[in-house]
């Protein structure tokens, strides 16, 4: 039990269970050009819907992510397409159920902590502050609109304190942290004795090899393949045909005007005397007997930090920093936003008191030229004008690629589209077209490889859309036994190995467990002891398999223990176990922050799984989307 909690808050298993818990399969700003309805939902939560287009999408990111966990090739024992699918999908389920949630619950992040957030972004920044214009030119360049974006910020930010209020409060229990540690802790004395025969005296017949050849006859084949030809339409493409009138762009530019200039930015200082109604004017004596002494020569900073009644800037000799329009009352900020720089201000009335202000640098206000946008502010133009063709050009590509099903030449012909042809791909290769699971299912599909028909639209992701039908198909066929000849005589030797290996190493154990020493053992095999002594729980000299079996043994009582494995190899191992120690006083403060990491964790996934859980959901079948 503790090897495999050690083993899920370190190494490579615990960035893949933080992966999984934190998949960002929020889809802020999807603006799909193909519109909706159409399609089935992947999922409906509680009447809330998951479409297929949210899955495809998130899908993507996932096996993307994987793949470069994975140095580009995502291992087969995550399964196959459709169980990974399935998780994605769970996955979308867990979060939908959990946004009702929060929203029900009414979670929620204040604007001043919104704008603080995204003013905090560096992305947004311009040498170190933030621009108003490089955030909107951002927003536009992804397709997002400032309202959709800041939407979706308050949305995570209020999941963030969902998540935050289950894993700051998780615990772990004192007898629980000392049980782990002890048992992190603790070293094992072992030796090892390992069996192996001699590879060169096994003996494999003709009959074996062609036995064992059919019997696995599906490793021995070469994956059915296809080529397809296929037509693609980017919105990228539909773009480089499309002109835009300057006059358009200059009107756009115009219309927005307020978005490519950045705040105007003032720094000030004030002197603040509280006033009410009853002793207003003694206030405005006290203050302008103050400004007398600045206009005379006194210093302004010194004055302010004698008498200015502002308790977070008087110490500061009155400094208020960088201030925006908008954060001050409306009479100061129009007192302030009229001053020229080293100006003093007259005395200036708000509902905390009088002030004087004095204004010391201006920055910002700038507005970037027509000329310095005119390249973004047309291709933006011509984005807009793209996705409302796209739609007309895939509709009619659709209605004549089912009106002409056993061609796709007359599609590309009429709309001076290019008909390409892919390499040769199996159903899970990742190269080329193939490369985009949607292209793998619809080329495997019944409607593309049995009936032979054209596909339907396929939308990909990066605003793509597909159009493909079989070229050529190529079953599986089982390769040749002269070529795989060696291969099988080497899986037979090593099984006969294993086998001679475990039937030895049983016969050992229990010799062992009558009263027979490991000493005795090796002198009968004629092969040496390997005494490792004590040995760490993580120690990474020490093959994992033994490691794991040493530390899976029961504590002795009298005498030592004995267990054994067989080893890919084919040899068999033997395990010796005398003596265990716990070493109570070493704490490994890492390996405890770790389990308490993993612990709060652990909650929060329960928590969103059981939201989920209690939702009405109603998933469609994948094999239909």
């Amino acid at each position: 039990m503790l090897q495999a909690i050690r083993e899920k808050v370190t190494g490579w298993i615990a960035y893949g269970i933080i992966f999984l818990i934190s998949i960002p399969f929020a889809l802020w700003g999807v603006n799909s050009y193909l519109g909706g309805g159409e399609l089935a939902p992947a999922a409906i939560v509680n009447g809330e819907e998951i479409t297929a287009r949210d899955l495809d999408q998130a899908y993507a990111n996932y096996r993307q992510r994987l793949a470069q966990l994975f140095g580009g090739v995502i291992p087969e024992s995550f399964g196959n397409e459709t169980m990974l699918r399935d998780q994605v999908r769970g996955q979308l389920i867990d979060e939908l159920a959990l946004r009702q949630y929060i929203e029900k619950q009414r979670y929620r992040i204040g604007d001043a902590e919104l704008n603080q957030i995204i003013r905090d972004m560096d992305v947004f920044q311009r040498d170190g502050q933030f621009d108003t214009a490089v955030y909107e030119a951002q927003l536009r360049s992804l397709g997002y609109s400032p309202l959709g974006f800041e939407q979706q910020l308050r949305a995570n930010g209020a999941m963030g304190q969902f998540e935050t209020g289950i894993t700051t409060t998780s615990f772990v229990l004192p007898y629980t942290r000392k049980k782990f540690n002890s048992l992190n802790s603790q070293t094992r004395k072992i030796r090892v004795l390992k069996y192996g025969s001699n590879a060169a005296d096994i003996e494999i017949d003709d009959s074996e090899i062609e036995q064992h050849y059919q019997a696995q006859s599906a490793r021995y084949s070469t994956p059915e393949q296809v080529k397809i030809d296929y037509i693609e339409v980017t919105l990228e493409e539909v773009k480089k045909g499309i002109g835009v009138n300057r006059d358009d762009v200059y009107a756009r530019y115009q219309d927005n005007l307020d978005a490519y200039s950045s705040a105007e930015i003032r720094e000030a200082s004030h002197i603040l005397i509280k006033a009410g109604d009853e002793d207003s004017d003694q206030a405005l004596s006290k203050i302008t007997e103050i400004r007398n002494r600045i206009v005379n020569g006194e210093s302004f900073a010194d004055l302010a930090r004698e008498f200015s009644e502002d308790p977070g800037s008087a110490s500061d000799g009155g400094n208020l920093g960088e201030i925006e329009r908008g954060i001050m009352v409306q009479t100061f900020e129009a007192a302030l936003f009229a001053l020229e720089v080293d100006q003093l201000s007259e005395p200036v009335k708000t509902g905390f008191g009088w002030h004087l202000i004095k204004l010391h640098s201006i920055s910002g206000g700038e507005t970037q030229s027509f000329e310095s946008l005119q390249a973004d502010l047309e291709d933006e133009i011509r984005a807009e004008l793209a996705e409302s063709q796209i739609y007309d050009l895939v509709e009619n590509l659709a209605n004549l690629a089912y009106e002409q099903p056993d061609s796709l030449l007359p599609a590309a012909e009429q709309f001076d589209l290019k008909l390409q042809t892919s390499n040769w791909f199996g159903r899970f290769s990742n190269e080329g077209i193939a490369a985009e699971s949607k292209i793998r299912q619809a080329a495997f599909s019944s409607e593309v490889l049995e009936q032979g028909l054209n596909s339907e639209a396929i939308e990909l992701g990066n605003e793509r859309v597909v159009f493909i039908r079989l070229n050529q198909f190529k079953p599986a066929e089982q390769k040749p036994l002269e070529q795989v000849r060696e291969e099988v005589i080497n899986e037979l030797t090593v099984i006969k190995l294993r086998d001679m290996g475990r039937s030895i190493g049983t016969a050992a154990l229990a010799e062992l467990e009558a009263g027979k020493t490991l000493d005795d053992l090796a002198r009968e095999w004629s092969s040496s002891i390997d005494d490792r002594g004590f040995v760490q729980r993580q120690q990474a000299e020490i093959d994992t398999a033994i490691r794991d079996l040493a530390f899976k043994l029961p504590k002795p009582e009298q005498g030592a223990v004995y267990d054994g494995l067989s080893l890919s190899t084919g040899e068999y191992v033997v395990v010796e176990l005398s003596a265990v120690v716990s070493n109570d006083s070493d704490v490994d403060q890492e390996a405890l922050d770790s389990l308490a990491e993993a612990l709060s964790a652990s909650e929060y996934q329960s928590a969103t799984k059981m939201l989920s859980s209690r939702a009405d959901v109603v998933r469609t079948p994948l094999d239909e989307l």
